[in-house]
């Protein structure tokens, strides 16, 4: 199967999230990998929603995991000079949303388990395609809280973009909603209400001026931003509700539990801090004896030798991290993270095809290594 053929077909399918609408893309896939000889099982969690998880010799011992996402952002509203749908492939380009983020990845991964079920590949290999990822990574929470769709990972590489660069880790993600309540009044006599802004405009001085902790080696120091604010219905009531949202990004060795306790205890008794998202950092410790074959393999694929390097956003390997949190993990995949979520998204298509040759080194790889 020609990886960039199968991503111009993914690209043509409108996956945009929301509203979703990874069921045709789940079932084009299915039929493909099921033809091409792996067992497939799909998991829904709405309508049109949903992930596939495709296995090849499942019962052999823990599997080699290839993952990504295959949702995509809106296309926004400034105009593309190109069909986002159209799956153009022009001057070693594939054009279109998802081109990069990351159907291009999906394609390549899904290319190699067709090649392996081929060769008569004798280890254990899982492949997972999620929906929801762009929204916090629903589908993959979703499908591997299922112990039956999970099974049995032994290493996790996942094909976001990272210019096909191995990364050995990214930082969590905790969203969190701080609010608080008051009495409305009229705006000429704010003495006879109790303005929520107030109190969530001092609560939110409080947490801005908090110590998150010491910078990881890799990954940098933690962050907090306070990224919405919300308040009042017009401009003469005094505002009885107010809420704020704030995205803290955690390195590994932090636990997100304690960030939020930390975080309300800072706004205070008069504000209520509720979690949106809750994704734990993702790390291998570069010595581990995976990432060290698995570098090995790659590197006569790679442009240059690898090194530790990591990426700020998250991905689906969280997901992985909260139900197997020994299990070393790898982001690895074609397209620009540059791309990611932008007009006139691209992917260059050789990226494609170098990314089907590197998760088919580390297949083979798997398949070699003594038990």
């Amino acid at each position: 199967m020609d990886p960039v053929l199968l991503a111009r077909e993914l690209v043509r399918l409108d996956t945009t999230n929301p509203p979703g609408g990874e069921e045709r893309a789940l079932r084009y896939l299915a039929q493909l990998l099921s033809a091409g000889g792996l067992e497939v099982a799909l998991d829904t969690f709405g309508p049109g929603r949903g992930s596939l998880v495709a296995r090849l010799n499942p019962g052999r011992g823990p599997a080699l995991c290839l993952a990504g996402h295959v949702d995509t952002v809106p296309v926004g509203r400034e105009a593309w000079a190109v069909d986002p749908f159209a799956g153009l492939v022009q001057d070693g380009r594939l054009h279109g949303r998802g081109a990069s983020d990351m159907k291009g990845g999906v394609a390549a991964m899904c290319a190699a388990a067709l090649a392996l079920a081929r060769e008569g590949f004798g280890g254990a290999l899982a492949v997972y395609v999620f929906g929801g990822e762009e929204s916090g990574c629903e589908g993959s929470f979703h499908a591997l809280a299922d112990p039956a769709l999970r099974g049995q990972p032994g290493a996790v590489v996942v094909a976001e973009p990272t210019r096909n660069r191995p990364l050995v880790g990214h930082k969590g993600a905790l969203w969190l909603a701080c609010e608080t309540r008051g009495r409305t009044a009229h705006g000429s006599m704010p003495e006879l209400g109790d303005n929520a802004l107030y109190k969530l405009v001092d609560a939110v001085a409080r947490v801005r001026a908090l110590d998150l902790g010491p910078a990881h080696a890799h990954l940098g120091p933690p962050t907090l931003s306070v990224n919405t604010l919300q308040a009042g219905e017009n401009v003469n009531s005094v505002p009885d509700r107010a809420r704020a949202t704030i995205d803290i990004r955690s390195v590994p060795g932090q636990d997100n539990a304690a960030l939020t306790a930390l975080v309300r205890a800072a706004a205070g008794e008069q504000a209520e801090v509720r979690a949106l998202l809750d994704l734990p950092p993702v790390w291998t410790a570069p010595d581990h004896p995976w990432l060290a074959r698995a570098c090995a393999a790659l590197a006569p694929l790679l442009d240059r030798p690898p090194g530790v390097e990591t990426v700020q956003f998250f991905t689906d390997a969280a997901a992985f991290r909260h139900v197997c949190p020994e299990v070393p993990m790898l982001i690895l995949g074609p397209g620009d993270p540059a791309q990611a979520h932008r007009t006139d998204e691209w992917c260059a298509t050789a990226d494609i095809h170098a990314a089907t040759a590197m998760y088919l080194a580390l297949a083979r790889d798997w398949d070699a290594a003594p038990d």
